[in-house]
């Protein structure tokens, strides 16, 4: 009786030490999603109220590394406040299932069959222009975009940049954005972007490319905090550079343009920059590959000021770029201009793809005709332009051959097209 009575008393004790063992409650995920970076990386980030926790890889608990901390010192930005502790790991080569806080995260697969692209998604909230109704799903439709995009079941997600607009305050008795945050912190950047961009997270993983919003001089430290593909730096910098996503035989380039001058002419001072960062990734460039970059090579849109007449964008990176371009390079995709447009130079060089129409305020359609215009030299052989809100979903066919749709933000299909080669056409 008495070996009895101390062998329940053991047990209570070992009950009363586990449960004083008992781990603090995790901190909660903010938003989680998988980034390809250069040499064939896949990294795991998320975004925590607390400590960063472990994905399950295969099986096999590894915990996160702490990217940002909240409050930590990023130089040479904007002030802006970022409570939240950013988290980051590298899939392990060949992992083939991963969880985090209970969710499958969706590791990529090599030669993508189908791909989804958009870009400049944010609400618009800025003195000077028109003020975007960020709380109506149809004047800022992205969220329905991400969730439309995400039910096609994508096997890669290319955003070619600009993720948050928000930098003023809403003004007062605007209905259309009363309560939005703004500023260039994590609030923006939430409503912006992560909380909208959850469904789309969840079903396919994503290629980042920077844009102009996200330079050092508005929303650079959000993108180096969560973001950039790189390790974190000690300060913002503009022109990182760029790097090549491998998939298999497939490949993107991705370009960092957010800085690159509109205006400057093909004898700017940026051009022997982008050519050597450019040849710095030259060899890495697989027989079949795409080049994302926020800024367009070679497209076009209606002068300022002057709806009657076009100009280029952007004569810099076609400058740059256009000389070393490998022939395995077929398509040049980009947003900045808030508009679709596809331009074909009948396989002289990389047709070009705009869809930068994932939510921010749209841009009007260039006022004269683009096909038969001289683009940096090339005279366009076929363009198409469309102004409203979209996403792209292209399906691969043969290696070098794709079928695209564009649908609109009610998941209509409004245009098809096909990319052979470097051959584009547009127009259903």
């Amino acid at each position: 009786m008495q070996r009895r009575a101390r062998v329940v008393l053991s047990a209570i004790g070992a009950m009363i030490a586990a449960l004083g063992a008992v781990p603090p409650a995790q901190a909660k995920i903010l938003a989680q999603w998988v980034q390809l970076g250069p040499d064939g990386t896949a990294i795991v980030r998320a975004i925590a109220d607390g400590a960063c926790p472990s994905v399950i890889f295969d099986g096999a608990a590894v915990p996160m590394n702490l990217r940002a901390a909240p409050g930590q010192a990023f130089g040479n930005v904007k002030p802006a406040q970022f409570p939240v502790h950013g988290c980051e790991v590298v899939a392990p080569p060949g992992a083939i299932a991963a969880m985090l806080d209970g969710r499958p995260l969706p590791l990529p697969r090599p030669n993508p069959r189908r791909i989804v692209v958009f870009g400049d998604t944010g609400c618009r909230l800025k003195t000077g222009d028109p003020w975007q109704a960020c709380n109506d799903p149809n004047a800022w439709p992205f969220a329905k975009i991400a969730a439309l995009a995400a039910a096609a079941r994508p096997d890669l997600v290319i955003h070619v940049g600009d993720y948050e607009y928000r930098e003023d305050p809403c003004p007062p008795g605007n209905a259309g954005c009363a309560g939005s945050p703004a500023g260039y912190g994590w609030a923006p950047w939430n409503a912006d972007f992560f909380a909208p961009a959850a469904p789309l997270f969840a079903a396919a993983p994503w290629i980042m490319v920077r844009g102009n919003h996200k330079d050092c001089s508005r929303a650079g430290e959000g993108w180096f905090r969560f973001l950039d593909p790189s390790p974190m730096e000690q300060d913002c910098r503009d022109l990182t550079g760029d790097y090549v996503v491998r998939l298999g035989h497939f490949g993107i380039v991705v370009v960092d343009s957010a800085k690159v001058k509109d205006g400057a002419g093909p004898d700017s001072e940026q051009v022997p920059i982008l050519r050597r960062q450019m040849r710095d990734v030259l060899a890495k460039i697989p027989t079949n590959a795409w080049l994302a970059t926020h800024k367009p090579v070679n497209a076009m849109l209606a002068k300022p000021g002057d709806p009657q007449a076009n100009i280029v964008s952007n004569k810099v990176l076609q400058a740059a770029l256009g000389a070393d371009m490998p022939a395995s390079v077929r398509l040049y995709v980009a947003g900045h201009i808030h508009f679709f447009q596809a331009v074909d130079f009948g396989g002289a060089r990389p047709p070009q793809l705009v869809v930068g129409t994932g939510g921010d305020n749209l841009e009007p359609m260039p006022s004269a005709s683009v096909a038969g215009a001289d683009i940096n030299g090339r005279i366009a052989d076929r363009a198409v332009t469309y102004s409203g809100f979209a996403y792209m979903v292209w399906d691969r066919l043969e290696p070098a051959t794709w079928a695209g749709t564009l649908f609109d933000s009610n998941g209509k299909p409004i245009d098809r097209c096909r990319l052979a080669d470097r051959l584009l056409s547009c127009g259903s």
